[in-house]
């Protein structure tokens, strides 16, 4: 499915288009975003035989969105999984199991997407969404052009280029506050400033924001803990030497420091409950947005990207080039006494995880623009990452705060308080991938166009790993383990697509998408037992068939699309033979059935009205090993055939609507309202698991209403304006407490913007 999501006017203009920009309608045509996704240059979505919805940069504005989270509930077909701020997983059209990331994410040109494991490719970085021109979401494996991460889709946040055309200058600012919480503030800005008319200018961006918590620790008595505070800037120069020649560097600087957890639990599991009590520790009374963590669980998280970009116009085509560094450091605790207490050991902990995660990122490619009937794109990609990963255990004080330093000589429960090591290990990843592309588009006639595209794809992953600090009770000599995996394939896509007018596309498409295998970190684990060293790759198939329509000079628009995806050898979460740590395996075969739509409206001048919604059946169509109880290795939680896939809805909806009409001679005013649903949800295959969360369905609306003119708006909002408490995700196993993760409550706020 394809959509044009409404770009807002200028503010201080009518919701009306001069007809010379758009050439399929009249004055009051919907204004049409165009895309560069499919590598060829720009493109309107509507000629674009795919499912491509676009999201402009001033509908990002309109609707106040800071975070991906804020509209992604705008996107039929896509879900997004949330353990809290710079902790968030992408899920298109259903493809959900842990492993590697199903969706890719760039922003510009640069591979961000994240390569955590146990949730699927969660923690993707949270880069807030300030002076972008537009997000492109590409729905469908998208294998030809973008590689093994994308395998269900890619989402593309594409910033504003420097423009030597003109001085431009932006600066806003926010207050509110949430309830259950505190006060909020954010502020953001941008200057353009051309250095050599027409040819050279810079570009610089910045961003403060600072959000109260919401969540209380009673145990520790601590209130608001989940506070979020980021700060970041973008600074980019774009140089064009000559007409055919354009060059640009940028770089972006994100820091992220969040008190603590995002999870909130309203009561005890009764064996949790057991546990605290067979050790002599107390339960305190939990309620509304309440944790109970023995340990203080902030987060610290930098974000450096630097990227480079070339593009040369020959005539018969165009060569573009780019190279791209990106690095993530993340530092992190949380609460690990219940899992000290599932092992029988009696003792306040928490383990610290810093990370630190590098990759380089290259790419050449030719895009034709010939005369006759055929046209291509080719090119190479190449990638370096580097991946380190450890882990520390400590005990903690009454505050939750550690004892000690982490001393490997020194161990906590031999040697006693001040000495806080229980636990450590260390793991290194290598990631190196390589891979040739190339799409072919024949024009077979006026009407009718056939592309196909390959892609030839090789990883190798290289993995090594030390215990540094072993359990008591389990060994007392450190291990180290050195793993190596690595695999190569050939991605296909066919597509057709025929134009009925200039109003009508209809399009089919069949496929493949592809992710990588990896390395399991259990396999350095305090238990001795042997555990699979590493998953080999899983696979799909997706086949398409779509529709994009204008009717009425373009005041209409609607997308539609149906698919069906199998999906094949999936990889999913078990646990080592000890019960204890969680591993990646093989198992299973999947389909998944589905219908998405869009539509947008303006009925009149100065109205926009949209809405979309999709469904979808997935299904696990082969039962899993380890889901038959007579199994010596039983897993409650593996899926029996036509088990649904955990965290996908059978259907999810929104609905938006603004309206802005003359108010004076310069005044304009504007209401907005947006409306998101998503329907209940499991978070495990079987509905009989003891650990499965039924998730309820929920509904959000926020609401914004002010006045604007060609310099300045003035706003009033209200986001989750029912306070709802959506069980956007849930953790529960038997190594913690059932906790829920929801959206930020009930909030409140005035929002100013000056443009010169």
């Amino acid at each position: 499915m394809a959509v044009v999501l409404t770009t807002t006017p200028a503010p201080g203009a009518l919701a009306q288009t001069d007809p010379a920009q758009n050439p399929s309608g009249g004055r009051d045509a919907i204004e049409e975003i165009t895309v560069t996704g499919q590598k060829r240059g720009p493109q309107r979505v509507r000629d674009v035989p795919a499912a491509i919805q676009a999201i402009g940069g001033n509908t990002i504005d309109d609707m106040l969105a800071t975070e991906f989270s804020d509209l992604a509930g705008m996107i039929p077909s896509l879900q997004f999984q949330d353990l809290g701020p710079g902790d968030k997983e992408y899920i298109i059209r259903g493809v959900n199991s842990s492993g590697t990331a199903t969706v890719g994410v760039y922003y510009d040109e640069a591979v961000i997407t994240a390569r955590n494991k146990q949730d699927g490719g969660g923690r993707q970085a949270d880069i807030e969404l300030h002076d972008l021109a537009r997000i492109e979401v590409l729905k469908g494996p998208q294998g030809t052009l973008y590689g093994a991460s994308s395998m269900s889709g890619t989402i593309r946040f594409i910033p504003n280029e420097a423009d030597p055309s003109a001085v431009d200058f932006n600066v806003e600012g926010e207050i509110s506050t949430t309830d259950n919480g505190g006060t909020n503030y954010r502020t953001n800005g941008m200057l353009n400033l051309p250095i050599i008319k027409d040819k050279l200018a810079v570009r610089a961006v910045g961003w403060i924001s600072d959000e109260a918590g919401y969540i209380d620790n009673v145990r520790l008595g601590l209130k608001d803990i989940n506070s979020n505070n980021v700060e970041g800037g973008r600074v980019s120069v774009r140089w064009l030497p000559t007409d055919r020649l354009e060059l640009s560097v940028a770089a972006l600087i994100q820091n992220r420091d969040v008190g603590g957890s995002s999870r909130f639990s309203t009561s005890y599991q009764p064996a949790y409950l057991e546990n605290l009590q067979a050790f002599g520790f107390d339960a305190p009374a939990l309620g509304d947005l309440t944790n109970q963590d023995f340990t203080v669980n902030d987060w610290d998280e930098s974000i450096e990207l630097y990227s480079v970009k070339a593009q040369y116009d020959a005539g018969f085509g165009s060569f573009f080039a780019t190279s791209n560094y990106f690095e993530r450091d993340v530092t992190f605790r949380f609460d690990s006494t219940p899992v000290l207490l599932f092992f029988g050991a009696p003792a306040a902990a928490l383990t610290r995880q810093p990370q630190k995660r590098e990759l380089w990122s290259h790419e050449l490619r030719f895009a034709s623009s010939l005369d006759g009937p055929v046209n291509f794109v080719i090119g190479g990609f190449l990638s370096r990452e580097d991946k380190d990963f450890d882990v520390e255990v400590v005990a903690t004080n009454e505050l939750g705060l550690p004892l000690g330093p982490f001393d490997i000589t020194k161990d906590f429960f031999l040697d006693g308080p001040p000495n806080a090591a229980i636990f450590g290990r260390t793991k290194s990843d290598e990631l190196d991938q390589e891979a040739l592309f190339g799409e072919v588009t024949l024009e077979a006639t006026n009407k009718l166009s056939l592309t196909f595209g390959g892609r030839y794809f090789n990883f190798d992953i290289v993995s090594s790993g030390l215990e540094t600090k072993p359990f008591v009770g389990f060994n007392n000599e450190t291990r180290a383990v050195d793993i190596s995996s690595g695999s190569d394939t050939f991605q296909i896509k066919g597509n057709a697509s025929y134009k009925v007018n200039d109003d009508h596309l209809v399009y089919f498409t069949a496929a493949e998408g592809f992710r990588v295998g990896g390395t399991n970190d259990a396999a350095i684990n305090p238990t001795g037992v042997p555990v699979p060293e590493g998953f080999d790759p899983d696979s799909l198939w997706n086949y398409e068939i779509g529709w994009k329509g204008g009717f009425f000079d373009n005041r209409l628009v609607v997308n539609a699309a149906a698919f069906v995806i199998l999906w094949d050898n999936i990889q999913v979460e078990g646990l080592d033979p000890s019960g204890a740590f969680p591993i990646i395996t093989n198992a299973g075969e999947a389909e998944i059935d589905g219908i998405e739509f869009d539509v947008t409206i303006r009925p009149i001048a100065g109205l926009d009205l949209s809405f979309g919604g999709s469904w979808q059946d997935a299904r696990i169509t082969e039962s899993q090993p380890l889901s038959d109880p007579l199994s010596p290795s039983f897993d409650p939680n593996a899926g029996l055939k036509g088990d649904q896939l955990p965290n996908v809805p059978d259907f999810q909806g929104f609905a938006a609507a603004q309206y802005e009409r003359p108010l004076t001679s310069d005044l304009d005013g504007l209401v907005r309202i947006d409306i998101s649903y998503r329907g209940s949800v499991d978070t495990q295959f079987r509905e009989t698991s003891p650990f499965n969360v039924p998730l309820d369905s929920y509904t959000i609306v926020n609401l914004k209403a002010g006045i604007t003119n060609d310099h300045w708006d003035l706003s009033v909002f209200a986001k989750n304006l029912f306070d709802k408490r959506a069980q956007v995700d849930a953790i529960n196993s038997a190594q913690d407490p059932l906790s829920f993760v929801t959206v930020r409550p009930f909030t409140f706020g005035g929002h100013v913007a000056y443009r010169f």
